[in-house]
């Protein structure tokens, strides 16, 4: 892909709050699978192996092979019990591809091996930290070409195989075997591709997944049929000889396109790596996250893991006013990012038994790459400066109730004609979301310009269920639907009254007795139970 411009890293707002400084009060989250983008990514996979220095023999070497997840986004996540699989990698002839699995296991993937994360120690991930999964986390830079020093690995597959079992580390934690085709115990990613890498959630039910064998074949090896939906991330790894979509082992729902080395040679000592989006203020890298690998990844000689380009490639500036009100809609056509002082927010809502009210879903400015609009951006009044890449693919679009209109005027027919059209009002004191004036009765018409385009429909049910959250009766006088969302002053930091009111229960402390607002690299004591930080 073209690269349109180039800079290196970026401040994005001067004295901006530090990233991460209003996440580390939060609950850690727990990557959760079907993610629209992402917080816990694939950064790098280094599948191709490498050769022996000095012409020792065996000339080729894989030892060093390894897969790196990476906290893309600006809180600390809670990465204990993930399960890193690999797509099966049988002859096409006998090859679970993801056009075989649209026929016969549609938004499945059939995976040859499934590795967790320990569950005995609760893992924590910082912002912009990575965790390194090997077959052996040792210093291969004296033994193979490519330099790759894995003695600072996170977790290490214990294999006993001859090739692997001298070549332990036995300070690292192992990464636990959970099912394997036939009896390899080690992680088996094909020098040559394909090597597909999936990341599932922690509670995904491995006891209700299928099992097959390969494609077309009553025995042999046994595989495991996961769900998309329990996918916190894939990256499709295909043929490094003959790249084709033809060879994909994962949908294109869950990744649009694929990537592999760009030497065609195995044994190449070159790695796929995520290109870096944005920095932030603070150092913070973030990396392109598009589910569509041909664009996020490129080819790398630099097998270091934790390396990442300072490159940022194809940014623009964007201004951004916020008005009196600490709101405004905004409706941007690509990926952007902006400072932490201000959130974005989508609205959506859901028609079922718990609904009450709409659903405001918040993002610190800078804590993704955002998709395209619309969104509705809150902070103190002001002007900022967005960045809006130019080289990113535009992302999958999120599911949101909310509309931006591009003509003057919009009529609802068919089967929304009996609905209602709520416009994005941010007056001062009055923000929300208000229903247009009737028509005939009807409040299905509305008219537009170029400060009010943002609108939502809603459904007499729907209108009913959150008519009372709103000082409303019903549908039928739900003239306006108030913002409870986030607000500009919750946007400024972490006010002194919230850090006083942490709970003993949550409390924070090092190994030595130091208590912490929080999670310091290393051992932690919360809640008088110990946590690792990596």
């Amino acid at each position: 892909m073209k690269i349109l411009t180039s800079v290196k890293t970026l401040a994005l707002v001067a004295g901006m709050l530090l990233a991460g400084t209003m996440a580390s009060e939060a609950k850690p989250q727990k990557p959760s699978g079907g993610s629209v983008s992402a917080n816990l990514v694939i950064g790098k996979v280094f599948y191709a192996g490498s050769t022996r220095l000095n012409g020792a023999t065996p000339k080729n070497y894989g030892l060093n092979a390894y897969v790196e997840l990476y906290n893309n986004s600006a809180d600390t996540l809670d990465v204990t019990g993930l399960y890193v699989a690999f797509a099966n990698s049988d002859a096409s002839a006998n090859a679970w591809t993801a056009a075989a699995m649209a026929e016969a296991h549609k938004d499945s993937i059939v995976v040859k091996q499934i590795f967790q994360l320990p569950t005995e120690t609760t893992t924590l991930l910082a912002p912009g930290r990575s965790i390194v999964v090997t077959n052996s986390a040792i210093d291969h830079s004296q033994i193979a070409e490519g330099g790759v020093d894995l003695s600072t690995a996170d977790f290490e597959a214990k294999s006993q195989n001859k090739a692997y079992a001298e070549y332990h580390n036995e300070a690292v934690p192992e990464l636990k075997l959970i099912s394997t085709f036939g009896t390899t115990d080690f992680i088996n990613m094909l020098n040559g591709g394909p090597s597909a890498v999936v990341l599932l959630a922690a509670d995904t039910n491995l006891e209700k997944c299928p099992k097959t064998f390969a494609k077309g074949k009553t025995t042999g090896s046994e595989y495991t049929i996961v769900p998309c939906f329990k996918a916190i991330d894939c990256v499709d790894i295909v043929k490094q000889k003959t790249p084709s979509a033809d060879d994909k082992r994962i949908s294109e729902n869950y990744d649009a396109g694929f990537t592999c080395t760009e030497s065609a040679d195995n044994y190449n000592a070159q790695a796929v790596v995520r290109k870096t989006a944005f920095v932030t203020s603070d150092g913070r890298t973030v990396l392109f996250d598009t589910n569509n690998s041909s664009l996020d990844f490129v080819s790398t000689t630099d097998l270091a893991p934790r390396s990442y380009s300072s490159e940022v490639s194809g940014l623009s500036d964007y201004s951004l006013v916020i008005p009196e009100s600490g709101y405004v809609a905004v409706n941007i056509d690509k990926p952007f990012c902006g400072p932490r002082a201000l959130t974005f927010s989508y609205v959506n809502v859901t028609n079922n038994s718990k609904t009450t009210d709409l659903g405001y879903y918040n993002y610190p400015g800078d804590s993704l790459l955002l998709i395209k609009g619309p969104w509705i951006a809150i902070g103190q009044p002001g002007t900022y400066t967005l960045k809006v890449s130019e080289s990113q693919g535009v992302m999958k679009t999120r599911s949101s109730g909310m509309t931006w209109s591009d003509e003057d005027s919009k009529t609802l027919t068919g089967t929304q004609a009996s609905r209602m059209i709520y416009k994005f009002q941010n007056q001062p004191g009055k923000v929300g979301f208000k229903r247009v004036e009737a028509v005939d009765g009807k409040y299905n018409v509305a008219t537009f310009s170029d400060g009010d385009r943002l609108y939502y429909t809603l459904t007499t049910a729907i209108a009913d269920k959150i008519a009372a959250a709103n000082g409303a009766t019903g549908s039928a006088d739900l003239d306006f639907i108030e913002w409870h969302g986030a607000t500009p002053a919750k946007t400024s930091g972490i006010s002194p009254v919230a850090n006083a009111a942490r709970s003993a229960s949550s409390a924070i402390f090092t190994l030595t007795g130091q208590r912490t607002l929080s999670p310091v690299k290393g051992i932690n004591i919360i809640g008088g139970k110990k946590v690792i930080v990596k």
